[in-house]
């Protein structure tokens, strides 16, 4: 459910998706929904780690959708990165001048982007556990961003 903008919209869509579960299936089980804010328009990114059997932990950072799907846009680094090299990893991918804005679209906090791979980066240095993190969606805007979506895979 988009663009509720009350208390009382969000009983109404609370109501609305209830009953359209139990629609579907009367004795599914319900434990509750979870509300989020909209996010305004923003870049579609993607930051991720994966263990590579040679090097370690290992960082990512692209563009999202089909610039990761179809170009493999994205840059890699051996963790841990600091903000100047998180920086430099941004800036080398062949998308990075949509992130300062291309159209009339005003660019992005690319130091919040920055930040969040040096982080990543940080953590899978480590919490030796971890095989791979996920992280996308994305999405950049003009202040901050905003993590859609992660996933964290443990090693066996």
């Amino acid at each position: 459910m988009l663009n509720i903008e009350t208390p009382e919209g969000a009983k109404e869509a609370f109501d609305t998706l209830n009953r359209n579960a139990l629609d579907y299936n009367p004795n599914t089980g319900i434990f509750g929904v979870m509300i989020s804010p909209m996010l305004p328009v923003g870049v579609e990114c993607i930051i991720g780690s994966t263990w590579d059997g040679t090097f370690g932990p290992t960082v990512m950072f692209g563009l999202g959708g089909i610039f990761v799907e179809v170009l493999k846009d994205v840059s890699f680094r051996v963790a841990p990165v600091n903000k100047p090299e998180a920086s430099a990893m941004i800036r080398e991918i062949k998308g990075a001048p949509i992130l300062d804005g291309v159209k009339g679209a005003k660019g992005v906090d690319k130091d919040a982007l920055a930040e969040a791979v040096c982080r990543l980066s940080y953590m899978v240095a480590e919490l030796t556990d971890i095989a791979e993190v996920d992280m996308n969606p994305v999405f950049a805007m003009e202040e901050g961003l905003a993590v859609v979506d992660a996933r964290i895979v443990l090693h066996p």
